[in-house]
């Protein structure tokens, strides 16, 4: 992305300067790349050239640290188009500024009201439900076998609950939206390799590129939340018919309806609020975990799959 850079009329990148990438950036930034996950570079350079090309075609002076003017006036054109494509380049722009020494885009209080305004648009910002915690999941799952009427019930909501929440996986991907209604994001027995200690899921789609997006759950130290075991007792009372992943004893796919119902019901026999929490709670809660940890924010991004960098505050 740096070389691209280096090509940007009206600017020059000399290899004598003091750069934060050190005295070679362009070796630098390339190894930098192979490092990381292939998808999010391919997107961040998408949106670091649609910047490029935005502001040459405004006749914009090619200046970096990148003046606030330049982001806003590239944000408000780009959300024109797709506001959750916005957020992601605006996240290239703010990765890559860092990464070679410059201010954050975001720092500007003005971009982060504009990126704010495109999160609600977009449907991101869901301040109304809580996230679910580890410590939330164990208890749920011990509350499961009171709201499940069958042994299978059981071993089905285990599996769903510790996948959704490991995997950090949306609603869409694990149950029916709508019962008969095709959703080509939902996942099948097919999709599912699963060997004694690990579990890979390979999503039919990404919100951050259009490569198949694979998921590896390896074995937990702690059996009681380990979504390998709880997938390896689910699958082997499940009938081995192609079909959803998740389906009830008679095979019908477990629909979202469902999925909430028994969520819910468990909530309840926890003393909690049902109506705090939703579908979304699950992969919500693997983020926030993540970021309390303290992973990076590039590492969390990756792991919500979010179109977009992922706040410093979560």
């Amino acid at each position: 992305m740096l070389a691209l850079l280096a090509r940007e009329p009206g600017r020059e990148i000399s290899c004598r300067e003091k750069h934060s990438l050190g005295p070679r950036p362009l070796k630098t930034l390339s190894l930098l790349e192979c490092s990381g996950d292939s998808g999010l570079w391919k997107t961040y350079l998408e949106g670091l050239k649609k910047f490029l090309a935005f502001r040459k075609s405004m006749e914009m002076p090619a200046a970096w640290p990148i003046p606030v003017e330049q982001v806003r006036g590239f944000l408000a054109a780009e959300s024109n188009n797709s506001s959750s494509k916005a957020l992601m380049y605006l996240a290239a722009l703010s990765y890559l500024s860092k990464l070679t020494g410059n201010s954050d885009p975001l720092e500007d209080p003005v971009t982060r009201c504009m990126v704010t305004g495109l999160r609600r648009r977009a449907g991101i910002l869901r301040d109304k439900y809580l996230p679910i915690t580890i410590e939330m999941l164990r208890s749920l799952l011990g509350a499961l076998e009171s709201v499940c009427i069958t042994h299978y019930e059981c071993l089905l909501f285990r599996a769903l609950f510790t996948v959704a929440f490991f995997g950090a996986l949306r609603i869409g991907e694990i149950v029916a939206k709508h019962r008969n209604v095709l959703q080509p994001e939902l996942l099948y027995l097919s999709d599912l390799q699963l060997t004694e200690r690990k579990v890979v899921l390979f999503l039919h789609n990404s919100p951050v590129d259009q490569e198949r997006h694979m998921i590896s759950l390896a074995l937990s130290g702690e059996p009681w939340v380990c979504p390998v075991l709880a997938l390896r007792s689910y699958v082997s009372v499940r009938s081995q018919l192609e079909g959803p992943l998740f389906m009830h004893l008679d095979n019908r796919t477990v629909t979202k309806r469902e999925f909430l119902t028994v969520f819910r019901c468990a909530l309840g026999l926890l003393g909690l609020c049902p109506e705090q929490y939703g579908v979304h709670s699950f992969w919500m809660g693997t983020a926030v975990t993540a970021a309390r940890c303290g992973y990076p924010r590039e590492d969390v991004t990756r792991l919500a799959r979010w179109p977009f960098m992922i706040p410093e505050r979560l």
